[in-house]
């Protein structure tokens, strides 16, 4: 279902691999089907979750292209373009746009130290070629940068840039950015945090776990915007509880196998990232079992 501008929850898109090690576009179409039948609101395209950095730029760019044909009717796409290059990011950003994405996001350039005004400027070029809705990506765990509430407003201040996936456990900086001189669309991206996210004022998610949960992070943010939160704790503990099981075993690998277990074959994590070895496999499922999390 489209709601009006980015609200709602988008699942940062796993990208399948097949048995050759290629992206398969048969199981990137079937998730999508699945998350949008269970209510999701649109897609985040080659993020974190979906190694955007490991992938080929044609292997991104068909990702979007399929993104974009899944999504008509269904929901909205945000491409993830970032790229340790700005000249590839801006190639990225650029294939967006002329593919009918309706927005883009990026993680800040941090594969060597950069200047804060070297950031600044990377956005601004993002934002030229791409000429739709810019997103910066907070993800400090990622890029080991810790950006000021002030920082965070330059880049809110761009010309083209509408909001941010905030992925940090600082919900007392996520509010004052909600609340400061821009009011940005924000996107909650701590999976275990979402209904603490929404229930501050951000007005969607994107998390890996919406992969697998589709309909929990809905409920979570339906349950919340109706002020139902004992639902909204009820699914959010749910969550919870499979992230802390998943954690164990090393999130890409096991919410891989999950996907095979709900019967999308979604392959390998690119290396260096190993997939689960069968005794890991084994040990996952009966944890998750164990929990009685409805999933399978």
């Amino acid at each position: 279902m489209i709601l009006d501008g980015f609200k709602g929850m988008y699942p940062a898109l796993v990208s399948p691999r097949d048995g050759t090690g290629a992206f398969s576009t048969s199981a990137f179409e079937k998730l999508m089907a699945r998350i949008y039948e269970q209510g999701s609101h649109g897609v985040y395209v080659a993020g974190n979750t979906g190694e955007g950095y490991l992938m080929t730029i044609a292997e991104r760019k068909l990702a979007t292209e399929i993104a974009v044909k899944a999504s008509k009717g269904h929901g909205r796409v945000v491409v993830h373009v970032g790229a340790p290059s700005e000249r590839d990011a801006v190639e990225l950003a650029k294939h967006a746009a002329d593919a009918g994405a309706d927005g883009i996001s990026s993680l800040p350039p941090y594969v060597q130290g950069y200047r804060f005004e070297d950031i600044l400027a990377y956005y601004s070029a993002l934002s030229s070629a791409a000429n739709l809705p810019v997103f910066v990506y907070y993800i400090p765990v990622v890029t080991h940068q810790e950006y000021s509430f002030e920082q965070i407003n330059q880049m809110l201040a761009l010309e083209g840039v509408v909001g941010i996936k905030f992925t940090n456990f600082n919900l007392f900086l996520m509010e004052r950015v909600l609340n400061g001189p821009h009011k940005p669309h924000i996107f909650n991206g701590h999976d275990e945090v979402a209904l603490s996210g929404i229930a501050i004022g951000a007005q969607g998610g994107i998390g890996t776990f919406y992969n697998v949960m589709p309909a929990h992070f809905v409920g979570i943010y339906e349950a919340v915007n109706k002020r139902d939160l004992d639902t909204a704790r009820t699914l959010q503990a749910d969550v919870n509880e499979l992230i802390r099981i998943c954690q164990k075993y090393g999130g890409h690998g096991s919410v891989r196998a999950v996907l095979r277990w709900q019967g999308i074959e979604c392959g390998d994590p690119i290396k260096p990232t190993r997939p689960l070895d069968e005794e890991e496999e084994r040990a996952l499922r009966k944890e998750i079992e164990a929990a009685a999390l409805d999933i399978f």
